[in-house]
């Protein structure tokens, strides 16, 4: 009753505002100012040109925008009246004229601006490109601004950047976010793939770099940000480069042969683009997306792990093993590090059909085999006085094939109607095996051991598509928009498993032996429409009206046979090990929302009611079913406060709700791991989250600096947590035998769960010695609540960490950047104090390239990876050494050959600390050591000559 109370308050104060809001605007006449930005001589557009309307006669400003990624602008709800515009662009002649604005868009049609001459002493430059410049959400670099050797990727030039920092698995974060898509030019390129654009785009060809939060079309034509946001690198290339053809191919092979050959190779040509990329090699190297990987990546072993709530530092890595049960990737080996050969293939396109419609689309191959021996220290909270605690040697195995197809198709229909359509494919193969031993253990007592070898075979495939309809009215911030998405999956899965386990006590030992096969048919679809209306109050606010709907089914079939030696086969189907499972979740979510927006101040606030309905069909082994109803009320809110045009502080609040998984609701047993056992749990509820974000952006132009905040919380009602009960004797729980040793692990919901993150990062040029410098700091607190033997466990897990990046600017022969970054890790635990943990890890390192004697290249970087804290044996202090000397010939220095020596010191490994509510766990992972190699690089530079006039 109190619940249903507050949300009719809450409902009631919201219409108030929304009425209050409406009864303050009054209509003016308003008009809008249309154009597209292009260059005089070769049409490319102006990407970020800035577009201004001054008030007459003191020149004042009235408003202002930026040319999208088409070159395109459009200054919507201007107040009639005469106003001076004003077109700029760094590099550009300066474009001033008088224009009257009515009620009537007043389209300006193509504007062609003129690059400044080249001859300094008849032209006077007008502007000089600053570091950085801050526009709105939007942080601009400008590549001129940071040196890099000629042969550098776009990669080397992103990462000097300030307030863009390197993951130690290779992933790029910016201003505290994950990088999750790069664009180039507005396009996408390799789908939403940012290695394959980082990695294969030279850095020469690149003008300007946008970092922002990229929200989804629908919100983007609305003008009406939902909060569902993704951080987002845009490459703007020089406009000079965007015809001609560039790129370079490279084969290498060394002792034990080590090899690495491929390229990559772009035709550019006005809108028209076609990038080709390739590689093969056996030195780790892979230049795609985790999605080639899901299945392998996503496995995070079958020992009854809890993914959420785990937190992890150091090198890339993992514990676990392999899978089983129910779920489609617990049928892939997990292999994501160890040693790896890629074979890969991808092929991009993107152009303009006519003035209206524009496409790109991509083709990825991806071919990997990976080899991965671990061994894994895992201590299991205390259920007394000493914990048990869980030793693991393993080997794993797994080849994955994978092709991947994505389309985006933009239909103008015209100046009001447009249709956008993305369909995606994705086919996978994937074969595995792993071999493990294990020992679980208290003090000096062993509780058992086993040795088991698990293989699997899993095909599936993937497809969706988007359908997006847009129609603007006649008045200005009016729209009607329908967005409908359809997905189907599939996933066929094959797996055998052989294992023997010893249970030991006091008097006897127990053992088991296990000879299973499974398999798997998994489907699921879904399909969903939102459907949003906008109708403006005034020149400066507008009113949304949203409904969507959406429906997902699931079908689960798995089969598991014992071996039987009376007629030799597996005819013996396991019920605890098999079932037969349907799921469907339906929501209804209708809502309003309201937008103001200024140049001081843009506010958007709304709220959504959500009816959703969960329900299940357990067939077999025995018949049970499931049917539940939620309902929500979904607040959300942004603001976004333009202190000036270099300042700005953006505050975002956002609710929503998360269905459990089918997986998770699945009451089988997964026993891939036969002392570490599994299950799903029917009871789950959806959880309900709130998140908070916080960012403040300031970028001084003068001073070539910048300055980022970010602060952002999570608070979850109905966490989905784990249950983990170990037996000390044996036992039968929830039906289930587990012997003295053995582990079941459940989901259950908790409440309590919560985390927070605080990053700052200060950037500035320091003149003295030509080079960037970059400091940050971030702390972070996570509370993840778990039952250890039905006892509240809180896992509250600190961190603390900063590091400084000193990059040069020096020139293009020499580059060098220096860099360090520490993190203080402690988790403490409500159920055990001896069980909490604190360590600390450091990662240094110093880059150089040097270019001297006009041909000879000189490459070398050196790492030091700091540990300290982790169980015994596993603390490390090591260097990693790699460095090269290559020489530079045939015309303009296009050809290279270069030697290489990576790890001369020997001493690569990888090192992973995994922490969760019930236990912490460290994880060594063999990787790729000394290996010496001649390449031959060629690269390709193939621009049109311009005929002097």
């Amino acid at each position: 009753m109190v619940c249903i109370l507050y949300k009719m308050v809450f409902m009631k104060q919201f219409f108030l505002f929304i009425f209050l809001s409406v009864a303050a605007t009054t209509g003016f006449a308003q008009g809008s100012v249309t154009g597209k930005l292009i260059d005089k001589n070769d049409n490319s557009p102006l990407i970020g040109g800035s577009v201004v309307l001054l008030n007459i006669p003191d020149s004042s400003l009235y408003k202002g925008i930026t040319a999208d990624l088409d070159g395109n602008f459009t200054i919507d709800a201007v107040a009639s009246g005469k106003y001076i515009l004003k077109i700029s662009y760094i590099g550009y002649k300066n474009l001033i004229k008088n224009v009257e604005v009515t009620d009537v868009p007043l389209a300006l049609n193509t504007i062609s601006l003129e690059q400044l001459g080249k001859d300094l002493k008849v032209v006077t430059i007008e502007d000089k490109a600053p570091t950085a410049v801050q526009k709105g959400d939007t942080t601009q670099y400008n590549a001129s601004s940071y040196k890099t050797n000629p042969d550098a990727s776009a990669e080397d030039l992103v990462t000097k950047l300030s307030g863009v920092t390197t993951n130690p698995d290779g992933s790029i974060q910016a201003h505290g976010e994950d990088v999750k898509k790069v664009l180039v030019d507005g396009k996408p390129f390799f789908g939403d793939d940012p290695s394959a654009v980082l990695k294969n785009l030279p850095a020469d060809v690149i003008d300007k770099i946008q970092v922002f939060d990229d929200q989804s079309d629908q919100s983007k034509f609305t003008g009406i940000n939902d909060g569902n946001t993704t951080k987002t690198i845009n490459i703007i290339t020089k406009p000079g480069m965007r015809n001609g053809t560039f790129g370079k191919v490279y084969a290498g092979y060394g002792y034990d042969d080590v090899y690495r050959a491929g390229g990559n190779v772009n035709f550019f040509k006005g809108d028209r683009r076609i990038s080709i990329v390739a590689q093969s090699n056996n030195t780790n190297e892979q230049n795609f997306s985790a999605d080639d990987l899901a299945g392998v990546a996503s496995s995070s072993g079958g020992g009854g792990r809890g993914g959420r709530g785990a937190t992890s530092g150091g090198a890339q890595g993992g514990g676990g093993n392999y899978g089983g049960g129910g779920a489609a990737n617990n049928f892939l080996v997990n292999a994501k590090n160890g040693i790896s050969k890629t074979n890969a293939l991808g092929l991009n396109y993107s152009d303009k059909w006519g003035k209206k419609v524009t496409v790109s689309g991509s083709y990825f191959l991806n071919w990997s085999d990976n080899t991965a021996t671990q061994v894994t220290n895992r201590r299991y909270l205390p259920i007394s006085d000493t914990g048990q605690v869980y030793n693991e040697n393993s080997v794993n195995n797994s080849t994955n094939i994978n092709h991947r197809v994505n389309l985006r198709l933009e239909w103008k229909i015209d100046t009001s109607n447009s249709i956008i359509i993305t369909p995606k494919f994705s086919l996978q193969h994937n074969t595995g095996n792993s071999n493990l031993t294990s020992a679980n253990t208290i003090g000096d007592e062993t509780l058992n051991n086993s040795a088991s070898s698990y293989g699997s075979t899993t095909d599936a495939y993937s497809l969706s598509n988007d359908l997006l309809l847009q129609h603007k009215f006649n008045k200005v911030g009016r729209t009607f928009s329908v967005d409908l998405s359809t997905s189907y999956n599939s996933t066929d899965a094959d797996s055998k498993l052989n294992s023997s386990t010893y249970y030991y006590n006091d008097t006897s030992v127990f053992s088991s032996i296990l000879d299973q096969r499974s398999t798997l048919a998994k489907k699921g679809s879904n399909i969903g429409v939102n459907v949003i209306y906008t109708e403006p109050l005034s020149l400066k606010s507008i009113l949304q009206f949203n409904y969507a709907n959406s429906f997902n089914a699931t079908e689960n079939n798995k089969e598991t046979y014992n071996y039987s030696a009376f007629n030799d086969t597996y005819s013996n189907l396991d019920t605890m090990l098999s079932n037969v499972f349907k799921s469907n979740y339906n929501t209804q979510k209708a809502g309003l929302g309201y937008r103001f927006n200024n140049t001081k101040l843009q506010f958007m606030a709304g709220v959504n009611y959500q009816y959703a309905t969960l329900t299940s069909d357990q067939t077999f082994p025995y018949a049970s079913n499931i049917n539940r109803n939620y309902q929500n009320i979904l607040p959300n809110a942004m603001m976004r406060i333009n202190f000036s045009a270099k300042k700005n502080l953006r505050i975002m609040y956002r609710t929503q709700t998360v269905q459990p998984s089918v997986d998770q609701l699945q009451n089988v047993l997964n026993n891939s791991n036969p002392t570490q056992l599994s299950i799903g749990n029917p009871d789950l509820k959806q959880n309900y989250e709130n998140t908070v974000f916080l960012r403040y952006s300031s970028t001084n132009t003068d001073k070539g600096s910048s300055f980022f905040a970010v602060l952002s919380g999570t608070l979850t009602d109905n966490y989905i947590a784990n249950s983990t009960y170990t037996a000390s004797r044996d036992t039968v729980r929830d039906g289930i035998t587990l012997l003295r040793g053995t582990q079941l692990t459940r989901p259950v919901n908790m409440s309590g769960y919560m985390n927070t993150r605080a990053f700052i990062t200060y950037g500035f040029p320091v003149s003295l010695i030509k080079s960037n410098f970059n400091v940050n700091a971030v702390a972070s607190y996570s509370k993840t609540p778990g039952l250890v033997n039905d006892i509240v466990n809180y896992s509250n897990g600190q961190t603390y960490g900063g590091g400084i990046t000193l990059s040069s600017n020096v020139s293009k022969q020499v580059d060098f950047t220096i860099s360090t970054n520490a993190s203080y890790n402690t988790v403490e635990n409500t159920i055990s104090k001896q069980s909490n943990t604190q360590y600390y890890n450091q990662t240094s390192k110093v880059k150089l390239n040097l270019i001297f004697l006009k041909n000879v290249v000189f490459a070398t970087d050196l790492t030091n990876q700091f540990y300290k804290g982790l169980s015994a044996g596993y603390d490390q202090n090591y260097w990693l050494w790699n460095a090269g000397l290559g020489y530079k010939f045939l015309k303009n220095q296009q050809a290279e050959v270069r030697f290489t020596v990576n790890d001369i010191l020997g001493q690569n490994t990888s090192i992973t600390r995994n922490t969760t509510e019930t236990y912490s766990e460290d994880v060594r992972t063999n990787l790729l050591q000394r290996y010496y190699m001649l390449t031959f690089t060629y690269n390709i530079k193939v621009y049109p000559v311009k005929k002097s006039s």
